[in-house]
């Protein structure tokens, strides 16, 4: 996964009007055995409408311990940090999810008639409308300015049965390819015979793919020996029809676009601000999506979601070749969440100085010994070695490494930390998280689930692949468009019974160092992100790659800012480590990359104090800086004729920095990357 934390303070409240955060119903109630008219406008949206009640579909098992509505069990920081949620908006069906109703009863017969090898079982339509802008501004002029719309669908067919078919799991595959997710492009507009036709070309397609996938998992496991005592998971849940609507949203891009331009071309210049800065970018994101989701089980979803990214982007390179990073995004669900221009402009002066005084740091060490990883770094820790391991179909995959997957009921975390993945969640102290969402992407209700308590496994991640003894669903399917949906993280929350006020770590880490006898521990207050190894084939080991990182030595020298820092280890001995937490949470908000494409995700977790992590030096290139000196930015000299960058100024400030910070997460399928 990637992530980048967000800049937004943890206690702002942000403008958009959230309700409370009192435990929610159960699931929406299934319309079962509804029968699909043959119009394009049918009697059946009418009466939709008069129970359109049952479409705003609340989240499940809401009201689980622990602490549900704030970020921890008690105190002063869970009163600070309240997490909200709002029920979806209740929308009129549009004529379009009619007509996939339609679609797919029609087509869905057709695969299970007599000429079909092997009958198909379900079918799923998934149309996705997309409007997107992108704005792109380098040293204070506009160098991208873009805005399209497309449409895509995912069809996927399963042939087989429930116990066994096309999705088996057997060599990581997780398609697009084996009847499951398409991504293909289908026209902007709802004219019935380019949308049918195309459904038609689609589904003969997936439909092939699946055969194929199909008896290839039939062959592979006759080959396999069983285990009596342990049967097999399905490879498909049975869960109940959901009917869920909401109006569709639009966002005026062009107008967005015309407001953000002088915000970038400023931003940019101040960002570029120093000819040590070699390259950077400020960037401007956002997605408006519509989606139509009909299944042959009569589930039907019509769901909406904005997503807004402001990231900023500055890179120097130190005289040994190294190049340095420094990178903040802000992320939001609409306009006025967003950051004031005041913000921005700070927090690109602050990357510029960061990055100009990386670039003179000295490079780090091989080290072992006490560490803070403070609030967000914390949550991408947990993100990658822990949440990623917790992922259902993991669990059932041979080839995974399966950590954790005997362990339901036992100890894997430090007995007072806690862990909930909980997309129902809206805001946390009044900061948007990028997990949140209503319905997964099998259409399944999202729900609020307990991973771990009191250190001890309960759960899970599950989409529609089921693992023993589990045999539902908790609403956690994803995916890309275009990718087989699998089970993903969405808010991972992690909170703690055993917390030190933060202002206090600092001493408590030098403590820690002390009594181990060492010269410094590290503190790392900024991550770029990292990646995880869950296949056995590989080493099951995780790298964390910070950005800011200092020593903070025993003997009361000023903290030293260092460069060229890789956090390594396995997740087992790495969470036996962790001594303590602070006492708040911090915010880590990106897009994760894995087997079913980028998803947007957050990781919640208070600052660690661990006993002992281990760190070695970075890869990096040895170029030699560029031998022409750039043009002057601002009146200022050539490089060349300047005295080196100055150190951080306040590193005191800097190791308690707070905040929160995005990063974006590429996709690596064999590692879970994040960057």
């Amino acid at each position: 996964m990637s992530a980048r934390p967000a800049a937004i303070p943890a206690h702002s409240r942000a403008s958009r009007d959230t309700a409370s955060a009192a435990p929610v119903d159960d699931a929406c109630e299934a319309i079962a055995g509804a029968k699909a008219p043959r119009r394009w406008v049918s009697p059946w949206l009418v009466a939709l409408v008069a129970g359109l009640s049952l479409a705003s579909c609340r989240p499940r098992n809401a009201a689980t311990s622990p602490a549900p509505d704030v970020w921890a069990a008690g105190g002063d920081a869970a009163r600070e940090h309240p997490i909200t949620r709002t029920r979806a908006p209740v929308g009129l069906p549009e004529p379009v999810l009619d007509f996939l109703a339609q679609e797919t009863l029609k087509n869905l017969a057709q695969l299970q008639g007599e000429g079909a090898e092997v009958p198909a079982y379900f079918l799923a339509y998934d149309l996705i409308a997309r409007d997107h802008l992108w704005l792109e501004a380098q040293n204070g002029q506009i160098v991208r300015n873009r805005k399209d719309s497309d449409r895509t669908v995912d069809v996927d067919v399963r042939v087989g049965t429930r116990q066994l078919d096309n999705s088996h799991p057997g060599d990581a595959n997780y398609g697009p390819g084996n009847g499951l997710g398409s991504g293909m492009f289908v026209s902007v507009q709802n004219d019935p015979l380019a949308l049918s036709q195309a459904l038609w070309q689609f589904t003969e397609l997936q439909y092939k793919d699946a055969l194929a996938a199909f008896s290839a998992a039939e062959s592979a496991e006759q080959l396999k020996s069983q285990t009596e005592d342990k049967p097999p998971s399905p490879d498909f849940s049975e869960e109940k029809p959901n009917i869920h609507a909401e109006p569709p949203v639009s966002l005026d891009l062009a107008a967005v676009g015309k407001q953000w331009e002088p915000r970038l071309r400023e931003i940019s210049a101040a960002l570029a601000d120093d000819p040590h800065v070699l390259e950077s970018q400020v960037v401007f994101l956002a997605w408006v999506d519509n989606r139509a989701y009909v299944n042959s089980e009569n589930t039907r979803i019509q769901g909406s979601q904005v997503r807004l990214r402001v990231m900023l982007q500055a890179k120097a390179q130190a005289d040994d070749g190294m190049t340095l990073d420094r990178f903040e995004s802000f992320e939001a669900q609409a306009p006025e969440q967003l950051p004031a221009q005041s913000v921005l402009l700070a927090t690109a002066k602050r990357l510029r100085d960061e990055v100009l005084a990386l670039r003179v740091a000295p490079l780090a060490e091989p080290y072992a010994g006490p560490a803070v990883l403070a609030g967000r770094a914390a949550g991408v820790f947990f993100h990658e070695i822990f949440g990623h391991r917790l992922e259902g179909h993991r669990q059932k995959d041979d080839l995974e490494g399966q950590t954790f997957a005997n362990m339901i009921g036992k100890r894997v975390l430090p007995v007072f930390l806690d862990m909930v993945d909980d997309p129902t969640a809206e805001t946390l102290g009044g900061v948007p998280l990028s997990g949140h969402y209503h319905v997964d992407d099998e259409g399944v209700p999202a729900e609020r689930v307990v991973l771990v308590e009191r250190g001890k496994l309960r759960t899970f991640l599950l989409g529609r692949s089921p693992v023993l003894p589990f045999t539902k669903s908790n609403g956690h399917g994803r995916r890309e468009r275009g990718y087989q949906a699998v089970a993903r993280q969405g808010n991972l929350i992690v909170t703690s019974r055993k917390t030190i006020p933060d202002k206090d770590l600092r001493r408590a880490l030098i403590d820690e160092v002390k009594r181990q006898n060492k010269p410094y521990g590290l503190w790392f207050s900024d991550i770029q992100g990292g990646y995880t190894i869950t296949e056995r084939a590989g080493p099951q080991a995780f790298k964390v790659m910070p950005l800011l990182v200092y020593r903070i030595w025993a003997d009361g020298r000023p903290d030293e800012l260092v460069r060229g820092v890789d956090i390594v280890g396995t997740p087992i001995a790495a969470f036996e480590t962790i001594v303590a937490t602070g006492d708040t949470p911090g915010i880590f908000n990106g897009m994760c990359g894995a087997e079913s494409g980028d998803v947007p995700v957050s990781a919640v977790s208070p600052s660690l104090l661990l006993r002992n992590l281990e760190v070695e030096r970075a890869t990096h290139e040895r170029g030699k800086p560029p031998l022409l000196p750039p043009p002057p930015v601002g009146g200022k000299a050539d490089p060349k004729s300047m005295s080196p960058a100055p150190a951080a100024a306040t590193p005191r400030k800097a190791v308690n920095a707070g905040g929160n910070v995005q990063r974006d997460m590429s996709s690596t399928p064999a590692s879970r990357r994040s960057r």
